[in-house]
């Protein structure tokens, strides 16, 4: 009986001491859980962070490139009335001529730096916590520069050398005379155009 008694009683404490292994493995387990999710979470945020500055730094190139297209277009506007002029057989600059001239022949690219935003995005957008910014960035990313992009070089009226080019050097072929250095001398106006295609 009493065998039996003390076998009763270190079967107990080894069920105990066995019980507390396990508690404290299962505790290891979890604190090692909670520490990894912890380094995860954190080096989550670094990333984020580290891609929200670089996004900072693009956009910043961006405004600069958008003021260029902005500069660009409104040269383009004034190319197309040097040439109205010519067309309504009004005299010209020469000397300006190759810089208009460049500005009506040239199509229009849209650039912006959009990596920032594609790896945000496969992250997924939730990984950014402050809500306001995070509709700015999907506003901005899926909305303004697919606008933007579409505007720029998918819309065919805006490219105008592209869509007229032929014609426009059909037009002018014969009436721009240049001396023996390639240096333009006199636009013979009026220009071979007729009234069907005169438009202004």
């Amino acid at each position: 009986m009493q065998n039996f008694n003390l076998d009763r009683q270190s079967l107990g404490k080894q069920s105990i001491k066995y019980l507390a292994e396990l508690l404290v493995v299962v505790f290891g387990v979890y604190l090692g859980f909670k520490a990894n999710n912890y380094a995860s979470q954190v080096n989550q945020q670094a990333y984020v962070d580290t891609t929200i500055k670089e996004m900072y730094h693009s956009l910043e190139q961006d405004i600069k490139d958008a003021e260029l297209n902005k500069s660009g277009h409104e040269s383009g506007l004034n190319a197309v009335k040097y040439f109205v002029k010519m067309v309504q057989s009004k005299s010209v600059n020469l000397d300006s001529f190759d810089y208009n001239f460049h500005y009506l022949s040239r199509n229009f690219v849209s650039v912006q730096n959009t990596s920032p935003f594609e790896t945000i995005r496969e992250k997924g957008y939730n990984v950014i916590t402050n809500d306001s910014l995070r509709r700015n960035m999907i506003k901005l990313y899926d909305f303004q520069y697919e606008i933007l992009e579409k505007i720029e070089e998918k819309y065919q009226p805006s490219q105008l050398y592209a869509n007229e080019s032929n014609h426009i050097n059909e037009i002018l072929d014969g009436s721009l005379s240049y001396n023996d250095n390639l240096k333009l001398e006199k636009i013979i106006i009026p220009l071979n155009i007729s009234k069907e295609e005169k438009i202004v």
